[in-house]
């Protein structure tokens, strides 16, 4: 275990401070808290198939009760030692390259000038921009694995032409992760991508709520994991996108926190992210991209695929192509 510096000590003591005085409460108290919890994820559910109908302001006050009374935020710098890679199905023939993009930002988030194209999507609003890439690590660079996990995230099919964007951190982002408690709840092995401190928190929280016998609180918190561990692996539709669009917009508003942190819905146990824009313009360095052909999609993140092209990036701008 590492040594813990000041900053660490900081937020230690006030994590223990936020858990004391949350777990101050009785559990006659706790237990009609439980039974809130459960009703407002049954509404959200229900709206997800199509059972109830919700005002976007309804959905997001629900959530708001959610996140504030019955989860943890933490926020927590994220290794800097990491590479993130973005596939775009290219879909033009006015380039100067037959399937390669000619501009870095064809690579990139819609930009503000063209945000009414923007569709609504898992963590973004429509008209709303948001980074989206695959995680893999320093280590793992030469595994296609995680070249395929990008793929699979824009339903790549057989015979599209893809071309991929290999970027870096210049800073360690600051991240949430989604629903973490349920998985430290299922005993899971911990994926690296979770920072210890997640699981210091949550030992700490059902110590607290085991000495002071509040089984209830405890599961209160659990419950609302579950919802949204559960609701952000789900397969994409509109309805399920209202309510996960909007988880995404309040964590987001938090001026502290450049990212989130999910796993992949097509490949299981591999990391996305989704990334503010700015974050992406300030602290993410371009390297490489690749051109390539999808020659057959065998399922579950599997591919054979053909390399067209591979190119650099100069100055954080141009596109340079050229033959494997």
């Amino acid at each position: 275990m590492k040594k813990l510096n000041q900053e660490d000590l900081k937020r230690k003591k006030a994590i223990e401070d936020f858990l004391e005085e949350r777990t101050s409460i009785n559990s006659e108290k706790s237990l009609e808290e439980l039974i809130e919890a459960s009703s407002i994820i049954k509404q959200l559910n229900d709206f997800i198939d199509s059972k109830l109908e919700l005002s976007s302001k309804e959905i997001e006050s629900k959530i708001k009760r959610l996140i504030s009374h019955f989860t943890i935020t933490l926020i927590y710098e994220f290794n800097s030692e990491i590479a993130l890679r973005r596939a775009r199905k290219f879909t033009t023939e006015e380039t100067s390259i037959p399937f390669c993009f000619d501009n870095l930002e064809d690579m990139l988030y819609v930009p503000e000038s063209k945000k009414s194209i923007i569709p609504l999507g898992r963590f973004n609003k429509k008209e709303e921009s948001i980074y989206y890439a695959s995680i893999f690590f320093k280590e793992d660079e030469n595994e296609e694995y995680f070249f395929e996990t990008a793929i699979s995230e824009i339903n790549g099919l057989k015979f599209d032409y893809i071309n991929i964007l290999d970027s870096k951190p210049t800073k360690c982002l600051d991240i949430v992760y989604i629903g973490v408690f349920d998985q430290l709840a299922r005993d899971k092995q911990l994926p690296k991508w979770i920072d210890e401190h997640y699981y210091e928190t949550y030992q700490i929280f059902k110590e607290k709520c085991l000495k002071k016998d509040n089984r209830y609180l405890f599961e209160s918190y659990l419950l609302s994991n579950a919802f949204f561990a559960d609701i952000i692996q789900r397969e994409g539709h509109e309805r399920l996108y209202k309510v996960t669009s909007i988880i995404s917009s309040l964590l987001m508003s938090d001026n502290n926190v450049d990212a989130i942190i999910y796993e992949s819905v097509k490949v299981k146990n591999s990391p996305n992210i989704a990334i503010k824009p700015k974050v992406v313009d300030n602290y993410l360095v371009h390297s490489e991209v690749f051109s390539i052909k999808i020659n057959e999609d065998l399922g579950y993140g599997l591919y054979y695929v053909k390399s067209i092209k591979k190119g650099e990036i100069c100055n954080n701008k141009i596109l340079t192509w050229y033959n494997n």
